[in-house]
C-alpha cells in the first residue's frame, strides 16, 4: 500500500506540473513551492515508514525521496523549487540545535566530559591532519591541483581536509530521536558533534585566511579575529537572549508553546543569517540555557517534538533533492576514497581516544560511527571555499559535495547500527536511565 501511495503521489505531482494552467505551479512561483513542499512531506513520510519496516533509518527514506523526486532523477521537483524550499533548512537547523542544547544537561554530561574532550582532541583534530594528507597524496586525481606550487597544494589540501572533517548534528539528533536512544554512546556523540562544529568553523577560518595569502590575497589577522568573535561570541550572546525569551514564555504562558518555539527557530535562522550569526550556536546556547538554568528543559524538548516533525521531514527531503549527483560523476573515485579514509580514521581514533579517557567499552566501539554523518556545515564551507578561491572552487566544491552525497546515504545506516548494537536504541522510550559511571573507575579493556 505504501509503495502504491508513493507511485500515486508521484503521478499526481507530475500531472500537476504538466497540466497546471499557471506557470507558477509548474515552475518556481509560490504555488509551485507550496505544491512541492506538500508532495515531499507526504511522500517522504510514507517512504520513511517503508524504510523503517526494512530496518533502515527513516531519514534515509526522506533523503531517497528527495533524490528520486529531485531535478537530477525524476524532475518532479525542479531546482528553483528546491531553492525556494531552502527556508526549511535554516528553521530545521535551528530546531535541531535547540534540541541539542536542551539535551546537553551539564549534570548528566559531566561524567562523559573527559571522553568528549579526548575524542575532540584525538579524533577530530586527528582527522584534520589525516584528510589533508590524503588529499595531498591523491592530488593527481584532482584536476584543480594542476599548476599549483607545492606550498599552495599543501594549503589547499589543508582547507579541504578541514572542510571534510565537519560532522552533522542534524543527522545525529534525528536518529537519536527516531531510535529513542539514551546512554553514554548517544550522549558522547551528541556532545562531540556539537562542540566539534565550533572547532571546525574556527580552524577553517584560520586555514583559509592563511591560504588566501599564498594566492596573492591579503589576510588581516585582526579582521579574521573580529569576524570569529562576532560569529561565535555574538551568536552566543544572542542565544542567551533567545533562551531567556523561551524560558519566560514557557514559565508564564500556559498551554502549548510549539508555535512560539517554531517562531523563535524561524527568527534565529532568518535574522541570524542576515547579520552573520551562526544559527547553530545561537539555538544551541538557547537550549542549553533553558536546560541548565531552569527546570523547563524537558518541557522545551516536548514542545520542539510537537512542532518539528513536518519541518524535519521536508528538510531531509529537500537535502536529498539538492544532492549533486553530477558531482559524483565528476569526482566519484577520489570522493569515495576520502569518505573511506574519513570513516576509518574517525572509528580508529575514537577507539584510541576512548581508551585514553577510560570511556565505557560501548563508547569506544560505537561512538565513532556517530562521527561519520555529514551535511550542512560541510556544504556551507564548500560554498565559502568556492567564493574565496573562484579559480579552484568549482572542482573543490564538487569533491566535497560528492563526499557529502555518499556520507548522507551510508553514515545514517551505520550510526543506526551502532545505536542498536550498543543497546541504547529504545532506552529512552522504555523510560530507562543509562548509568553514566565516572571514568576514573572504568578499567581499560584488558585491565583487571
Amino acid at each position: 500500500m505504501r509503495i502504491f501511495l508513493l507511485v500515486m503521489f508521484a503521478g499526481l505531482m507530475h500531472a500537476t506540473r504538466s497540466f497546471a494552467p499557471q506557470a507558477g505551479v509548474a515552475g518556481s512561483g509560490a504555488a509551485g513551492t507550496a505544491v512541492a513542499g506538500g508532495y515531499l512531506l507526504l511522500s517522504a513520510l510514507f517512504a520513511g515508514s517503508l524504510f523503517e519496516s526494512l530496518r533502515l533509518p527513516r531519514l534515509t527514506g526522506y533523503l531517497v525521496t528527495g533524490i528520486l523526486a529531485g531535478p537530477q532523477v525524476l524532475g518532479l521537483v525542479s531546482r528553483p523549487m528546491v531553492e525556494n524550499l531552502g527556508i526549511f533548512n535554516g528553521v530545521a537547523i535551528a530546531l535541531i540545535a535547540l534540541t541539542a542544547g536542551a539535551e546537553l544537561g551539564l549534570r548528566e554530561m559531566r561524567p562523559l566530559m573527559k571522553g568528549i574532550f579526548w575524542v575532540i582532541v584525538v579524533a577530530v583534530f586527528g582527522v584534520m591532519i589525516i584528510l589533508p594528507a590524503a588529499v595531498y597524496f591523491c592530488r593527481g586525481l584532482l584536476p584543480f591541483f594542476e599548476g599549483l606550487t607545492t606550498l599552495q597544494a599543501v594549503a589547499v589540501a589543508a582547507v579541504l581536509g578541514v572542510t571534510m572533517t565537519a560532522q552533522s548534528p542534524a543527522v545525529v539528533i534525528a536518529l537519536r530521536s527516531e531510535m529513542q536512544a539514551e546512554g553514554p554512546v548517544s550522549r558522547t556523540v551528541l556532545g562531540v558533534v556539537v562542540l566539534s562544529d565550533l572547532v571546525v568553523i574556527v580552524v577553517f577560518a584560520l586555514v583559509s585566511s592563511l591560504t588566501k595569502t599564498l594566492f596573492g590575497g591579503s589576510a588581516d589577522a585582526l579582521q579574521t579575529a573580529g569576524r570569529l568573535a562576532w560569529e561565535i561570541l555574538g551568536s552566543a550572546g544572542a542565544g542567551l537572549l533567545a533562551g531567556l525569551a523561551l524560558a519566560v514564555y514557557l514559565k508564564y504562558v500556559k498551554g502549548s508553546a510549539a508555535l512560539f518555539v517554531l517562531a523563535v527557530a524561524f527568527i534565529v535562522a532568518e535574522v541570524g543569517q542576515r547579520i552573520d550569526f551562526d544559527p547553530l550556536i545561537v539555538a544551541c546556547t538557547a537550549g542549553a540555557l533553558v536546560r541548565n538554568a531552569t527546570s523547563l528543559g524537558h518541557r522545551l524538548l516536548e514542545e520542539i517534538e510537537g512542532s518539528s516533525l513536518a519541518v524535519y521531514v521536508v528538510f531531509f527531503a529537500v537535502t536529498g533533492a539538492g544532492i549533486h549527483l553530477d558531482a559524483l560523476r565528476m569526482v566519484g573515485i577520489p570522493a569515495a576514497i576520502f569518505v573511506l579514509v574519513r570513516g576509518m580514521s574517525f572509528y580508529a581514533l575514537n577507539w584510541a581516544a576512548g581508551a585514553k579517557a577510560r570511556a565505557p567499552l560501548p563508547v569506544r566501539k560505537y561512538a565513532g560511527f556517530g562521527l561519520m554523518p555529514q551535511a550542512g556545515l560541510a556544504l556551507a564551507l564548500a560554498l565559502m571555499f568556492s567564493r574565496t578561491f573562484p579559480n579552484l572552487g568549482a572542482g573543490a566544491a564538487a569533491l566535497v559535495l560528492g563526499g557529502v552525497a555518499i556520507n548522507e546515504m551510508v553514515a545514517p545506516i551505520l550510526y543506526r547500527f551502532a545505536l542498536v548494537k550498543s543497546g541504547e536504541a529504545g532506552a529512552a522510550g522504555a523510560g530507562l536511565k543509562s548509568e553514566l559511571p565516572g571514568p576514573a573507575i572504568l578499567p581499560v579493556e584488558g585491565e583487571a
